[in-house]
């Protein structure tokens, strides 16, 4: 029995000399510790711990959409005649007529004579045809620039003449709707229907909940993406469009997962305008205050490595499409680093993670440490 005891104190003594050395190698453990993550920063990982500089950068850069929207600003469309547009026009004539008072179709109201010229279609060089004028070039044109034209053939041929001119049918001002809309097709710019908000509701709307779709245009070699929510909150963001322009609507359920010591473990969803990491932690229950460590709040992503050059943050790893693995770190210790909580915003895919303290690891090697000599003081115990 005695040799007994000797081995186990030896273990005892073993198992003692480890823990010093690290008990988190030993006793179960949720995820990394602080220190462990703050040591990643490495060829890897590049860590960045928090401060107000750094937050209201990553909140402008995130949700400045008025700012993002200027580069597509542009005036309220004014429809010109283009290929494949159908024309109408009208040539009124006052008494005595002399050229087309002998055309038909012809009709009189109050001794004008009016005068519908066939409908016309411009062709592919941009001509239309008029009686009595002949080939007309008005592709690039406004109506009213083509009836001053059409108005100055006519002068000295007919009596004081006067045309107005209309676009029947747009066949060339057309912008694509696709996505997440009642009707996925081609809609016409025009007098009434300029902006994103104006095609949207010509196609019946969305299929999506407003705050979970996202309205994303297309022009030329630009894109900009910005939450449906925000357009109709906001006017500034209800652009007017162009002939060209691609609008795709996206069902976009974002979602965060939030690991560690907080309320519950789970994935969570939030909206296309998106969320704070208060927010995004109230969610989820907040910090487990028994076994946080408030200096191990950390969020997992992969940033554009350009919003880091602009930051000054040096960092030594990048994907192939430029983004870098980061790990932001905000010391809730600090009481000003509460506020930082509803101005951080949390992106899609983020991984949120809150670290135990390091008493709690402590915690658990002396409770395993006491499941050990416990039995070995009870035996000694019995054998006296």
């Amino acid at each position: 029995l005695d040799k007994i005891l000797v081995v186990m104190k030896k273990l005892i003594f073993l198992t003692l000399l480890l823990g010093l050395f690290g008990c988190a190698t030993l006793i179960p453990q949720g995820g990394p510790s602080t220190q462990a993550i703050k040591e990643a920063d490495s060829e890897f990982l590049t860590v960045v711990e928090l401060n107000p500089k750094i937050v209201g950068f990553l909140k402008n850069s995130t949700f400045d959409y008025k700012q993002q929207v200027k580069d597509l600003q542009i005036e309220r469309y004014s429809p010109k005649i283009d290929r494949g547009d159908v024309l109408e026009i009208v040539i009124y004539e006052t008494p005595p007529a002399i050229l087309f008072a002998s055309q038909s179709p012809l009709s009189l109201s109050q001794g004008v004579l009016s005068f519908n010229v066939p409908l016309q279609v411009v062709d592919d060089e941009g001509f239309i045809t008029v009686p009595f004028v002949g080939r007309v070039y008005v592709r690039g044109k406004t109506p009213e620039q083509v009836a001053q034209q059409i108005e100055k053939s006519l002068s000295g041929k007919a009596n004081k003449p006067q045309v107005v001119v209309s676009i029947r049918g747009f066949q060339s001002s057309y912008v694509t709707v696709i996505g997440h809309v009642r009707e996925n097709r081609l809609v016409a710019l025009n007098y009434n229907i300029s902006t994103i908000l104006d095609v949207l509701g010509a196609v019946g709307g969305t299929t999506s909940p407003i705050n979970k779709t996202l309205v994303k245009i297309t022009r030329d070699s630009k894109e900009l993406t910005i939450p449906l929510e925000e357009i109709i909150k906001n006017p500034e963001l209800n652009i007017n469009l162009k002939p060209g322009d691609v609008i795709t609507v996206v069902f976009q359920n974002q979602s965060a997962t939030i690991l560690g010591a907080t309320g519950r473990n789970t994935e969570l969803d939030f909206e296309a305008v998106g969320i704070n990491l208060a927010q995004a932690l109230a969610r989820a229950g907040g910090l487990r205050d028994d076994i946080a460590h408030a200096k191990g709040l950390f969020v997992f992503r992969f940033e554009d490595k350009e919003l880091l050059d602009k930051l000054g943050i040096p960092y030594r790893a990048y994907t192939q499409d430029g983004k870098v693995p980061v790990v932001y770190n905000i010391d809730l210790s600090k009481g000003e680093s509460v506020l930082l909580l509803r101005e951080f915003p949390v992106k899609d895919k983020d991984i949120i993670y809150v670290s135990t303290a390091p008493a709690v690891q402590l915690k658990k090697f002396l409770s395993t440490i006491s499941d050990i000599i416990q039995p070995i003081f009870m035996i000694r115990v019995l054998t006296r």
